[in-house]
């Protein structure tokens, strides 16, 4: 028995360019994996470095805000500032909160002060001085999270001599 050798030579380029389709769409869907992937990570590494920017920008903040605002004429410490960065759809939703160290004569007014126990034990030195312990949280929503009430927290705390 013959076989025709232009049947044979057909149905092994058809064959042949299955193997290639297959392979390409194979090839194909690997690189827009990793492309996904690099994406996420990208806009991962975004997110974070923005949160990272605006604590540090509302601690200095903060500092200027305790600087300026005058305890004794207003009767009140300064304890938060509240703040919202960012359009809607990316928006970063800011906290600080401010605690005193110190003598508390010199903190009157400000009902969460701490005096630490080395001020009292040894107040020499330490009478005049006022610290700041200031925590600073940025709250923000991953891009890629679908069901969108994922909030990704980034805090930063800070000692500051007054």
């Amino acid at each position: 028995m013959m076989i025709n050798s232009k049947k044979f030579k057909r149905a092994f380029s058809m064959v042949t360019a299955i193997f290639v389709i297959f392979i390409m769409s194979s090839l194909t869907a690997l690189i827009m994996n990793i492309t996904g992937k690099s994406v996420k990570s990208t806009t991962t590494q975004y997110q974070k470095e923005e949160a990272i920017l605006l604590t540090r920008s509302y601690t200095e903040l903060a500092m200027l805000y305790v600087i300026n605002h005058n305890r004794v004429s207003n009767n009140n410490c300064l304890e938060q500032i509240n703040g919202d960065f960012g359009d809607p759809n990316n928006l970063y939703k800011v906290r600080v909160d401010i605690k005193y160290i110190g003598n508390s004569q010199l903190l009157p007014n400000c009902p969460k002060n701490i005096t630490p126990a080395w001020s009292v034990a040894n107040p020499i030195g330490f009478d005049s001085s006022v610290s700041l312990i200031i925590d600073t949280y940025v709250s923000y929503k991953d891009f890629d999270d679908l069901s969108g009430d994922r909030n990704i927290t980034f805090h930063r705390r800070t000692v500051q001599k007054l």
